[in-house]
């Protein structure tokens, strides 16, 4: 779920994102049934420091220039879908389903934290 950043001057600001399901490509947020990127759809970060952010038409998101800590990312659910990613096991509960909880340390990247919708029944 995380990489480790490209050698700089020294530690400064982590980020976090949310691009491909599982291979670097396709979207943060998702349709779970044709891995279509969905947006606008929002994403929420909670931690030192908290922030909401919209996904890019391709359901891409960024959140940068955060300090160290322990940060928890969700989504913001849209009327007529529901939550298929990640499930129960992520151990984050969120307003509208699960999410991801992190430490990030200085410079450091989190990646790859996703989420999947289908349309609500």
């Amino acid at each position: 779920m995380r990489e480790s950043p490209a050698p700089g001057p020294g530690p400064g600001p982590g980020s976090g994102s949310g691009s491909g399901p599982g291979s670097g490509s396709g979207p943060g947020v998702y349709d779970a049934t044709t891995y279509s990127g969905l947006s606008p759809w929002c994403v929420t970060v909670s931690g030192p420091v908290s922030a909401t952010v919209g996904t890019d038409g391709s359901g891409n998101y960024s959140i940068t220039g955060l300090p160290a800590g322990t940060y928890t990312i969700c989504q913001v659910l849209q009327t007529g879908w529901q939550p298929s990613f990640p499930g129960s096991w992520s151990g984050t509960t969120c307003q509208t389903g699960y999410g991801w909880t992190f430490p990030l340390a200085d410079g450091e990247i989190g990646s790859y934290v996703n989420f999947g919708n289908v349309t609500a029944p």
